[in-house]
């Protein structure tokens, strides 16, 4: 695939507006949802997870709207800024995903688990934003490596979530697991969007396993 100056893909006007709606509908879906999910559990659950979720929700906007910064500008001279902070974004969000689960679950292991992941996470954020330059798979190897680090905090959580909980949380894990491959399938067209499409339903995925398991605390 062709490049700009700045090294950013030179896609077609079709992929362009493909991506575009796909990242319209996930900031529109990010605001809504997780203002929604935290109205939601501040009906029953405690601060704690008021909190939790307040973080997920957070991460889950930062993500999508950074990302329809990075790919929708038309100020090129800025992609570069909002790459980094994109792709920084989405270590906050694998983060604070999982710590609904961990408050949810509320172990000292399932603690120190968390505690592992958002230390990656930081270390992510600052190799995005300060050493973007570093090429390679190493970015790609910590997103899924805090994804499934935490599989013990996850299997445990199976025993007490909803079953259809359960599986939102599997086939969220699957997805972004599957969509890595299109994310790195550079020449396949539409490649950006069809990654930006398994994103968005991971993260939908995994809104649902939240929200399932708020409303059963709340309950």
């Amino acid at each position: 695939m062709n490049t700009t100056d700045d090294g950013y893909p030179d896609y077609s006007s079709g992929e362009k507006v493909a991506d575009g709606i796909v990242h319209l509908l996930g900031v529109i879906a990010a605001i809504v949802g997780a203002t929604a999910l935290i109205i939601w559990a501040a009906i029953g659950a405690t601060g704690g997870e008021i909190a939790a979720v307040s973080i997920y929700g957070t991460g889950l906007i930062l993500t999508f709207v950074a990302s329809a910064l990075y790919h929708m500008t038309p100020w090129e001279r800025l992609r570069p800024i909002f790459r980094r902070v994109d792709h920084a974004a989405i270590f906050v969000m694998i983060a604070g995903t999982y710590t609904p689960f961990v408050v949810m679950l509320g172990t000292t292991s399932s603690y120190i688990v968390l505690a592992a992941i958002w230390s990656i996470a930081a270390i992510g954020v600052v190799r995005k934003l300060f050493f973007w330059q570093v090429q390679g798979w190493g970015g790609v190897l910590l997103y899924l490596a805090m994804g499934w680090m935490g599989i013990g905090v996850i299997w445990t959580l199976f025993g007490l979530l909803p079953v259809l909980a359960s599986a939102m949380i599997v086939a969220g894990g699957l997805l972004y697991t599957v969509g890595v491959v299109f994310y790195r399938w550079e020449a396949l067209k539409f490649s950006n969007a069809i990654w930006h499409g398994f994103v968005l339903a991971a993260s939908a995925c995994f809104y649902i396993a939240i929200t399932l398991g708020v409303g059963q605390v709340a309950v």
